[in-house]
Formats: C-alpha cells, structure tokens, sequence
C-alpha cells in the first residue's frame, strides 16, 4: 500500500523537469494526475484483494448511463477532477449483486470545514453506491430514493482513499430496503453510516 507522502504526490500535480544530455535546455513534463490516481488505486491492497477473488465480479461506475447523464451527472462531471472526485469509483459485487465495495479518492476541495469532507459529499457517494445494490433487485431495475438517513459517526478527513461498503437489506415487490457505510481502507473506522429505501416506478421514465 502506498504511504500518505506517495499519495500526497499522486495528487499534488506538480510539474517536474529533465535536463538533457547537454544540461542546456530544460523539457518541462507535466504529470497526469488521473493516471497517477488510477496506478495508486489499482495498488492498493483491498482493490488487489477484490480482483484475484473469483466470487467477486468488478463493475465500471456510471457503465449503464447514458452520455447526456454523465455529462449532467453530479459525480460524474461536476464534482470530477484533481482535488475532487478524481476518478470513478471501483465496484466489486458478489455474484448475486446484494453487497457491494466500492473504493474512492476523496480529494482536498469538497470540504465542509477546511480539511473534513464535506457532509453533503458524504451523504451524496452514500446515496450512489446505496443505489448500486438497490437497482439490480428492482423491477425495471431502476428506482428513486424516496427515504434516506445518514449517522456521521467521524469526520472524513480529505485527501484519502475511503472504502464504501453496501448491501440490500430486504426487497418487498417495488421496494428495495439497503444499508451503507464509509470506512477507512483497513475497515478499522467507520465514519458514516446510512439506510436508505428505493421504490421502483410501475414504468420507467424515458431519458
């Protein structure tokens, strides 16, 4: 697992330089902070864990959405980028897409007070991976929420990488009851907690 020093350089997006062989010119590379991100997500040990477990089956967030939603997506476009949201969350489900483990950077810019995530960013990425266990059990597979209650138990510190944990609680016809949680990536702390209920329409809206 990185260090919080490598990550804090993962993500400061500060240029470096290399001289040339003549030590004259200078070439100015710039670091691409995206795939700084995705190389030191894809090295963390519970991403490492979630992919060699063949009961486990990895999803693409936002894969199902349409390209008008992402680009008017919250998560997805206006909270995406370096010291936000910097790259899709991964998604691990077990084989009957009842619980979930999603793995998020949260970044230095969606604060409440300086340096602590802010607690509508929390209740938003809750709401999301809740509805990634709710969908696949309801007719249509899509609903709205139509409930939702948030315990903050801890801060979140900003400029870490948190785990989502999330599983379906009870399904009752176009009901859909579901349980979430943000932790820290040793699953030693949990910093919010959230149930949530989804009703599914009789007809699923055109987009």
């Amino acid at each position: 697992m990185l260090s919080g020093l490598a990550l804090r350089n993962v993500f400061s997006k500060k240029p470096f330089y290399r001289f040339n062989t003549t030590m004259v010119a200078t070439e100015y590379i710039e670091q691409d902070p995206i795939r700084e991100a995705e190389s030191a997500r894809d090295n963390l040990d519970i991403v490492k864990k979630c992919r060699a477990d063949p009961e486990i089956i990895e999803y693409e967030a936002h894969s199902h959405s349409s390209a008008s939603t992402k680009k008017h997506s919250l998560t997805f476009s206006a909270l995406r980028g370096p010291g936000m949201l910097i790259v899709n969350p991964v998604l691990f489900y077990n084989k009957t897409y009842t619980e979930l483990t999603s793995v998020l950077h949260l970044g230095k810019n969606i604060c409440g007070h300086d340096g602590i995530i802010h607690g509508g960013l929390a209740a938003t990425i809750l709401d999301e991976v809740l509805a990634y266990v709710a969908f696949p059990a309801l007719p249509n597979k899509f609903g709205f929420t139509a409930n939702l209650n948030i315990n903050y138990k801890r801060p979140i510190m900003s400029d870490q990488w948190v785990v989502m944990k999330a599983k379906l609680d009870k399904l009752e016809d176009r009901k859909a009851y579901v349980s979430a949680s943000i932790q820290s990536l040793d699953g030693e702390t949990i910093f919010t907690e959230a149930t949530s209920l989804y009703i599914s329409p009789k007809a699923k809206p055109q987009q």
